[in-house]
């Protein structure tokens, strides 16, 4: 029946007619209802992972950002603020940089003592016992919960503020060298986080919120009003709100399964915390510990569906007449047409049937004019296009089998429907253990996980959710092919087939077992935080009460005022200080316009106040009611309200009156004692004295007048005067009797005339006419005894009162008094010094003085001529004694000083010890040494002679050195002379056996031993001639480092050289020629390094240095010589110098090092050794550069 296109084309009509009508009734309505519920539940899961990326994204950039600013340079800097650098501390902080997310922060040092704080209160405040502070010490990065804010404000009575909702984040501080010398902690308000999570809402019951690990609330809810009516809330949501349900107080649906760590929805409702019924979708962090949670009222969405409804009916009514009449159209139409199109469509069947079994060239061809030949023409079309995208799709199937194939950091496994595994990567080999070929269409997904998750049907359930959804995101524990568990995070998707239809699943798997360790050490510093909050919390409230009391009972001047500095609340501190009635008279007044002496002063400090948010210690000029200036130190911030606007400013005002003047009279008492103590005799100073003292006593003129030694007469000591009537000059005598300092003298107290013109004292009258209308006198005490008086005179009538100046001339009339009489005393010392100081400095010897601290009091010009050094450097720098002196003498000259200053020895006599010049020169020093005691027999320093006996040690090291040498070199000739011949014998017989003989093996190894111990004999021999007869010197004008190169090439040819051996050379430029014998000096470097190479059997660094003096005044060439080899030990390095001494046991002769000694020694020049065991040695030569011997010398 339905073979013929007319039949079917009947029927197909009549299909298409009711068609329609039945998918609007049994399909299409109910479809659209179902397509609703889920599009809400996949947009509210669309939305809430976008929440997670989002809040992710935003934690890791907070860290970074407090990372960043941590690691600025100022930060590093800031912590070595010491408490006197509190001033500085607003400058650091405008150089430290703030991101606009961080509502304050605070740096501190190692031991947790805030160094800088946005909030000044929290400067000096110790922090080591917040969580994160030792994981910041430790160089990890922390960041905090949710919390109430550890570091509240409080109101102008002491209150608690509202405690706002906030992060931490601690970040180490680590200086230039990486080292942590400190920690940053940040302060992130919580309406930030808030920022991150708000958007359009989905609808008007759409709500989106973060839970924690206790399922509060850490967000604002967007319903937050109708909250407060019902009484859920006061405040905020925010660390308020539990999650539950009202009627049961259990934990609704969706927070329940986040404190269980599932991700998750739910498409038939369930009850929310203001007790509605809502679809939702959720996610669980597991690294943060949070839960973001998307929800939808179900009423909306069912009203969304009702509205579907009425529509569907009357598309159902049209459909059902325009279905009659298309169906009688339709039966006619198909009688019609159907014989024209049938030919041409069974063309088309057949190619279509041809390219189903895989023939992609079919083409149709077809004559009509109508749509049927459109129609072969778009099947043409297709065909050509389905034969492209098939190539196409092939590649890219090859580039996604290379990927798959590819990955090894993350596991990628396909599957089918049930699970049955179909591909699997490297990554996924690597990850869990197996082959590819071991489970590819031979095992289930199952096999990967454990057998509790298995058998439980959570795998089942997993499919299930991913074929819903599209795709399931979660955490689980998986296994390896050794039995081995491990943490995975895992993201399924669905495979679809190219009708849209789910064929299978792929799982990606990254092993996250370390970062769930990290998790977990997280948690344990939550909890460590918890209870450190807890007793904070305890101990603030404790605190709470002290402030609120400190507030009125603060003798300094504490502050609230508005934006505008209209004052709002000051304790009685700040009535008393400005010398007003009453609060209420100084609560009308603004600060910055009446208080401040200079307004234009009171607006700069409040800019910046409100540009840095605070200031600390800042001194100001403020007034009185009087108007009188009144010198303050203000400490002041920015008050702000919980939304973190700024609303008025507070502060702390010091009257720094009674401080100015108490620094002003200690300043002027330093620098009178630094005057005093500045020069012996104080009236080379007495201008500087008397215009200190002029500061605090207002004179004209001053003198200072002593008695003589009848006690008749005062001498004037010293004056100063600024008029030139008076006739008194300094040295001028007379009587005391009938005069103001003579009354002050006798009586010994202070005294005083207002008015000259009727005052009691015979120079009164003089004085007046002088011009000096008023004048005082105190006396000068010493020791019990009145020595004179200090005198003051003043143009200005009644110019001084005794309650002015009695304080401050007590302090200094005992110091200046002590100044004059040591005075006095210098003046006679100076008298004394004179008549031997003549006879000391010109004696050769060094003659010292030296008090028991080690300062000299006393060095005749001869140090100079000694050791290079001026007197004056010895008494700016005692320690250049003591550095001078040969390190290996510095013990015996400290003892034996020592014991003269302890009174263990009366008298050291003959000490010889060694010193370094100026110009470096080695110098042999002979010192005898007294002790210095005072009248009471008690030693206060000592003094001694020192006199140079170099050229003397030199003369006697020469001569017991040739008494030595003339014995050694007699008996080294003789030895050497019977021991040559018969060598010389032996050494012909060993060359003519050795041209005959043929030997072979360990008789051949044993003749060349003989030829090399006879040749090595033979060298020996050579060396005790060589040190024994004299030999002739030939001084020719040479270059040093040509002769130095000749010798390195020649040691780079000897056997004993080896490529392990590294030869560094640092020749100075323009090195001048000087006169040396080549032959003998290119012996001195040649055994200096043979020394180097046998000190170095394992390869080394050879250095060899030329260089000119860089002492002035020195005309020696520097030659150096090191290695890097064993070393030689102290008890050792003093004797390699002594003839026949060594410590090569087998194959040294222990001339080496004296014969380049006597050479060096020939040349004019000195050598010197240092060494350090297992660093190296090196052989230092100094030769005269002007030397223009030419004579011939013997050794």
């Amino acid at each position: 029946m339905f073979r013929s296109i007319k039949n079917k084309l009947i029927f197909l009509f009549l299909i298409a007619v009711l068609t329609p009508l039945l998918v609007m009734r049994l399909i299409a309505y109910p479809s659209a209802r179902k397509v609703i519920q889920e599009t809400t539940v996949s947009n509210l899961q669309l939305i809430a992972s976008k929440k997670v990326s989002r809040v992710k994204d935003w934690l890791n950039n907070l860290k970074t950002d407090a990372e960043r600013i941590a690691n600025n340079p100022i930060v590093a800097a800031s912590i070595n603020l010491a408490e006197t650098d509190a001033a500085n501390i607003p400058e650091f902080l405008s150089h430290i940089p703030r991101e606009s997310v961080f509502h304050r922060f605070m740096i501190s040092d190692l031991s947790g003592n805030v160094r800088i704080a946005t909030n000044d209160k929290l400067i000096g405040l110790n922090i080591n016992d917040i969580e994160g502070f030792n994981s910041a010490i430790n160089g990890k990065s922390y960041v905090s919960d949710i919390v109430h804010s550890v570091f509240y404000d409080s109101d102008g009575f002491g209150n608690r503020a509202d405690e706002l909702p906030v992060m931490y984040i601690s970040v180490p501080v680590k200086n230039e060298d990486g080292h942590v010398i400190g920690m940053m902690m940040f302060e992130v308000a919580s309406s930030v986080l808030n920022n991150e999570t708000q958007e359009i809402r989905y609808g008007d019951s759409y709500d989106v919120y973060i839970i924690n690990q206790h399922g509060v609330m850490i967000t604002e809810s967007n319903f937050v009003d109708q909250l407060k009516k019902i009484g859920l809330i006061k405040n905020r949501t925010t660390l308020e709100l539990a999650v539950v349900e009202p009627q049961t107080d259990n934990f609704i649906k969706s927070v329940a399964s986040c404190l269980k760590g599932a991700d998750g929805f739910d498409m038939n409702g369930y009850t929310n915390y203001a007790g509605e019924k809502v679809l939702g979708a959720w996610y669980w962090i597991p690294e943060l510990k949070w839960g973001i949670i998307t929800e939808i009222g179900a009423d909306e969405v069912s009203l969304a569906m009702n509205n579907l409804k009425n529509p569907f009916s009357k598309v159902l009514s049209y459909l059902t007449v325009a279905g009659v009449v298309l169906a009688v159209s339709g039966i006619a139409f198909a009688f019609l047409i159907g014989q024209k199109i049938a030919t041409p469509i069974m063309k088309l069947t057949t190619a279509t049937r041809k390219m189903s079994a895989g023939d992609l060239l079919q083409r149709v061809t077809i004559k009509t004019q109508d749509e049927v030949r459109e129609l072969g023409d778009a099947f043409n079309v297709m065909a050509e296009s389905v034969q492209e995208k098939t190539s196409k799709l092939q590649e890219t199937t090859n580039f996604l089998n290379s990927i798959l194939v590819s990955s090894t950091e993350h596991s990628i496994i396909a599957s089918d429907l049930e699970g049955n595994i179909l591909a699997f990567n490297e990554g996924a080999k690597r990850m869990y253990g197996y082959e590819p070929e071991e489970l590819i269409q031979k095992a289930n997904l199952s096999i990967l996980y454990t057998k509790a998750d298995a058998e439980s049907g959570k795998v089942r359930k997993i499919f299930e959710a991913t074929l819903m959804t599209g795709r399931y995101k979660n955490e689980m524990q998986f296994v390896r092919k050794n039995g081995e568990k491990f943490t995975g995070f895992s993201t399924f998707t669905t495979r679809q087939s190219s009708n849209g239809n789910p064929i299978g699943f792929v799982m990606i798997t990254r092993d996250i077992t370390e970062q769930k360790l990290l998790e977990q050490e997280l948690h344990n510093y939550t909890v460590q935080l918890e209870k450190i909050i807890e007793e904070r919390t305890r101990k603030l409230r404790i605190s709470e009460e002290k402030y609120r009391r400190l507030f009125e009972t603060s003798k300094d001047v504490v502050f609230f005022c508005d934006t505008e500095c209209n004052f709002i609340d000051i304790n009685q501190a700040g009535v008393d200080l400005f010398c007003y009635e009453s609060k209420n008279e100084i609560l009308k007044l603004n600060l910055s316009n009446h208080l401040f002496f200079n307004p234009d002063g009171g607006k700069l400090i409040k800019e910046m106040v409100y540009r840095n948010g605070f200031i600390k210690d800042y001194e100001v000029e403020l007034k009185n009611k009087d108007g009188v200036k009144v010198p303050c130190l203000m400490t002041s911030n920015l008050r702000r309200d919980e939304r973190n606007n700024v609303i008025g400013y507070e502060g702390i005002i010091i009257d720094l009156t009674e401080r100015k003047r108490i620094e002003q009279e200690k300043d002027i008492l330093n620098n009178i004692n630094k005057i005093l103590a500045s020069k012996l005799d104080i009236r080379e100073v007495f201008k500087s004295l008397s215009a200190e003292l002029n500061k605090v006593i207002d004179f004209d003129r001053m003198s200072v007048t002593l008695l003589d030694e009848k006690k008749d007469e005062f001498l004037i000591f010293a004056l100063t005067k600024d008029y030139d009537v008076s006739k008194l000059e300094e040295g001028m005598h007379y009587s005391k009797y009938g005069t103001l300092a003579g009354k002050v003298v006798e009586n010994g107290e202070i005294y005083m005339v207002n008015d000259t013109s009727r005052g009691p004292f015979s120079t009164d009258p003089i004085l007046f006419r002088e011009g000096i209308k008023s004048r005082m006198a105190f006396p000068l005490m010493y020791k019990g005894e009145t020595i004179g008086s200090v005198n003051f005179g003043s143009k200005k009538v009644n110019n001084y009162s005794e309650s002015q100046v009695f304080d401050f001339v007590n302090k200094i009339a005992p110091q200046l008094a002590i100044a004059i009489d040591n005075t006095r005393l210098f003046d006679k010392i100076k008298d004394s010094e004179e008549k031997y100081r003549n006879l000391v400095e010109d004696i050769e010897d060094v003659i010292f003085r030296m008090d028991k601290m080690g300062r000299y009091l006393f060095l005749n010009n001869a140090l100079k001529k000694v050791t290079g050094y001026s007197p004056q450097e010895f008494y700016d720098t005692p320690s250049l004694a003591t550095e001078m002196v040969h390190k290996d003498d510095v013990r015996l000259v400290k003892e034996s000083m020592q014991k003269i200053l302890e009174g263990e020895l009366m008298v050291s006599k003959d000490l010889e010890y060694r010193v370094y010049c100026k110009n470096g020169k080695e110098l042999w020093l002979s010192q005898n040494t007294y002790p210095i005691k005072n009248k009471n027999g008690i030693i206060i320093g000592i003094e001694g002679i020192i006199r140079d006996t170099t050229e003397r040690k030199k003369i006697e090291e020469q001569i017991r050195r040739s008494e030595r040498l003339a014995s050694i070199g007699e008996l080294a000739a003789s030895i050497a002379h019977e021991i040559r011949n018969p060598l010389g014998a032996i050494s012909n017989s060993v060359g003519m056996l050795k041209r005959d003989l043929r030997l072979k093996g360990d008789d051949q190894k044993l003749f060349e031993m003989v030829v090399e111990e006879t040749d090595r004999l033979n060298s020996i021999i050579t060396n005790f001639l060589t040190f024994a007869h004299p030999a002739e010197y030939h001084f020719v004008r040479s270059d040093i480092i040509e002769i130095i190169d000749e010798t390195l090439f020649l040691l780079e040819q000897d056997a004993r050289f080896n490529e392990k051996i590294k030869i560094v050379k640092a020749y100075e430029k323009n090195i001048p020629k000087i006169y040396l014998d080549r032959n003998w000096i290119r012996k001195v470097f040649w055994n200096l390094l043979v020394n180097a190479i046998d000190a170095m059997p394992r390869g080394g660094r050879i250095y060899v240095h030329v260089r000119k003096p860089k002492i002035p005044d020195n005309d020696e060439l520097e030659i150096v010589v090191a290695d890097t080899g064993n070393g030689i030990p102290p008890e050792i390095i003093k004797k390699i110098f002594e003839p026949f001494f060594t410590t090569k046991k087998t194959k040294g002769t222990g001339l080496g090092l004296p014969i380049v000694h006597r050479i060096v020694d020939n040349h004019g020049g000195v050598i010197d050794v240092k060494s350090e065991q297992n660093r190296g040695t090196a052989f230092t030569i100094r030769l005269p550069m002007k030397n223009k011997q030419v004579k011939t010398l013997s050794i």
